[in-house]
């Protein structure tokens, strides 16, 4: 069953409602005929409606595919992190090795049509230190780091000695293009946040004063406006969520 998508209908509907006020309070005002009003102001509720849905739906699918990407990157870092070197070894092994040429394990290192690979996967950026170890490793072949991330002075270092550094950012789509990502990794995700959690973290005390100023705003307008309820209305509802986002936090 397909969860809805509560946000987009939400948004969707904003942008429509805003329509619908703008269009029928302005054509109203100049042309003093309702009727006239309303019929332009439910066409512009489904025209901006319909145009809201179909921009936000795309950009939401499109942050998604991302975020999705992302996740798994992480997922994968820290599967990777946590993985013996023997595995580690091995599923480079398969990931280079092809049809005509084969991938060579040995003294915990793969070679590899006249390369030579170092998998070092740690739960954080490889230092200057696991550098100098690859330096250390004499041989006239080209020297290839599998890691994670790597901190921006082991960067300058690799550089220096001519390491190339491949990061996850790399090995995510590599191990995706050869159908080597795992099928379960070694820790799934996070624990899931409440959703008393997920509403405190909205009404944080940096919004109390945009609100609580914006509804002042809003409730002063009113005075000077042919359609006060409106002004009031929403001038009320950020005073009172500018009082929530105080107490709470």
């Amino acid at each position: 069953m397909r969860r809805i998508n509560l946000p987009l209908i939400l948004d969707s509907v904003f942008a429509a409602v805003c329509a619908f006020l703008l269009f029928f309070t302005a054509i109203r005002y100049y042309t003093k005929n309702a009727v006239v009003a309303l019929i332009f102001a439910i066409c512009a509720f489904l025209l901006f409606g319909c145009l809201s849905f179909l921009y936000i739906s795309r950009k939401q699918n499109k942050k998604l595919l991302i975020s999705r990407d992302e996740k798994h990157k992480k997922l994968l870092s820290l599967h990777l992190s946590l993985s013996s070197d023997e595995y580690l070894l091995e599923l480079f092994q398969k990931c280079l090795k092809t049809d005509e040429m084969d991938a060579e394990i040995k003294g915990g290192k793969i070679y590899f049509d006249g390369a030579i690979y170092f998998p070092i996967f740690k739960m954080q950026p490889i230092t200057e230190d696991d550098i100098a170890l690859v330096i250390k490793f004499k041989s006239e072949s080209n020297k290839i780091i599998y890691c994670n991330k790597i901190s921006a002075e082991a960067g300058v270092l690799a550089e220096n000695f001519l390491i190339q550094i491949k990061q996850i950012d790399y090995i995510y789509p590599l191990l995706k293009d050869k159908e080597l990502l795992p099928e379960k990794y070694v820790y799934e995700g996070a624990t899931k946040i409440s959703v008393w959690k997920k509403i405190k973290a909205r009404f944080s005390r940096k919004i109390c004063a945009p609100l609580f100023w914006s509804g002042m705003a809003l409730l002063a307008l009113s005075y000077f406006t042919f359609f006060p309820i409106y002004y009031i209305v929403s001038g009320g509802i950020m005073l009172v969520l500018s009082v929530i986002a105080l107490v709470i936090n």
